[in-house]
């Protein structure tokens, strides 16, 4: 059998290719992609076995994720290993993209590889913004309510892609299906292809290894296949064991059903996107597309052209003041905001948008009113119950007849 693959497939040049030595001094950061890639085929898997009972609508989403979490056969748990299991994929992605950063592995010839993975850091946070809609309850509507209408704020093309997102002028039905369809279907595409060209160069520059290392160095570690898969192997099986953990004991919540009428809810996007519910605080009246905007835009096409402006030859960390510097206050910035968000009060964007939501409906309930009360006229004054007296006489009608 053996023979007959080897005449068939480059399965030696295959093997070849995974024994190749990788840098020295390798250590477990260098780990953390393929932690992202085992993270992002667990949510594959998992998110597969949810949709079997999903529904993507308004009226069964939210039963349907309750069904899930009661009655299917370990569904809490499929259910908590694809919620902890996003949290978690967020954070590594995050750690891997620093660990770059930190050892200058964005630099020549290495900027494509850079790209794609922040790229890919933006499919994951949509996976996130698309997937916490998706139960229907109370902070899944509200938390899409804020997010939709800060993307409206975006000049020129603001209205035009809020409006795509909720399919309309309000969240609603074609807003969850589309939601859906991004989530389950458009995304999963955009990021598995994005892995295989990330991969790609990856595997074929090599590893980057540690700023210290000589040149002989690059090439004298311990191989790809059997060392290193082993110890991403050993990664994995922990990192597993603590989602597990996580989807047993941490039960995933779900509120009440979402209620477009309920104005007083004050909502909280993930965590993940706390630092920017927070900013938004800092900036409000005409100033408020700096935070909703034009801050998040220009930091992220800094991070994805940093290859091309940081083009010093310097590699290694205590080398790079500004760049340690800037990294520094960032995360740092993005952490303290994290906190904050977590403890702000409403914003007033969110009035705006429940204002907005809530008119229609109001409007439907005030012209709803005259029918109910003639509706309790009517059935006031076409009142069939019998009173005791009038049953008492039927009753000795009966038996004189008989």
């Amino acid at each position: 059998m053996r023979q007959f693959l080897n005449e068939r497939l480059p399965l030696t040049e295959f093997s070849a290719h995974l024994r190749k030595p990788l840098p020295k001094h390798i250590n477990l950061l260098f780990s953390l992609g393929s932690l992202a890639m085992f993270l992002l085929i667990l949510q594959a898997v998992t998110g597969a076995f949810l949709a079997f009972y999903y529904s993507p609508s308004p009226e069964h989403a939210h039963n349907a994720v309750t069904y899930i979490s009661t009655e299917v056969p370990f569904g809490a748990f499929v259910r908590g290993l694809h919620h902890w299991g996003a949290s978690a994929m967020v954070i590594i992605v995050v750690l891997h993209l620093l660990r770059v950063v930190l050892y200058s592995s964005y630099k020549a010839p290495r900027e494509l590889t850079w790209i794609f993975g922040v790229l890919l850091l933006l499919v994951v946070l949509g996976f996130g913004f698309t997937g916490y809609l998706l139960p229907w309850d109370e902070k899944a509507y509200w938390a899409t309510v804020v997010g939709v209408e800060i993307a409206s704020t975006a000049p020129g093309l603001g209205d035009f892609v809020a409006k795509v997102m909720r399919g309309g002028t309000e969240i609603g039905a074609v807003t969850l299906s589309r939601f859906y369809a991004l989530h389950t279907i458009w995304l999963p595409w955009l990021a598995f292809g994005l892995v295989g060209v990330h991969l790609f160069f990856v595997r074929y520059y090599g590893s980057s290894g540690k700023p210290e290392n000589t040149p002989e160095e690059m090439k004298t570690g311990k191989p790809f296949y059997p060392d290193q898969v082993f110890e991403d192997v050993v990664g994995m099986l922990i990192l597993f064991v603590a989602l597990a953990a996580g989807a047993l004991f941490m039960p995933v919540p779900l509120e009440d059903v979402a209620d477009p009428t309920n104005a007083d809810y004050d909502p909280r996007p993930e965590w993940y996107f706390l630092f920017l519910f927070q900013l938004l605080k800092y900036f409000q009246g005409p100033f408020e597309i700096l935070g909703t905007f034009v801050i998040p835009t220009v930091g992220m096409l800094l991070l994805l052209f940093l290859p091309f402006l940081d083009r010093s030859e310097r590699t290694v960390l205590w080398k790079r003041p500004i760049a340690l510097t800037v990294t520094s206050l960032c995360v740092v910035g993005i952490v303290a905001l994290t906190i904050l968000g977590g403890t702000s009060k409403k914003l007033e964007t969110t009035d705006v948008a429940v204002q907005e939501t809530t008119q229609p409906t109001e409007q439907i309930q005030g012209a709803a009113t005259p029918e109910t009360e003639q509706v309790d006229e009517g059935e006031a004054v076409f009142d069939f119950q019998l009173t005791e007296e009038e049953i008492e006489n039927a009753v000795e009608v009966e038996e004189e007849q008989q």
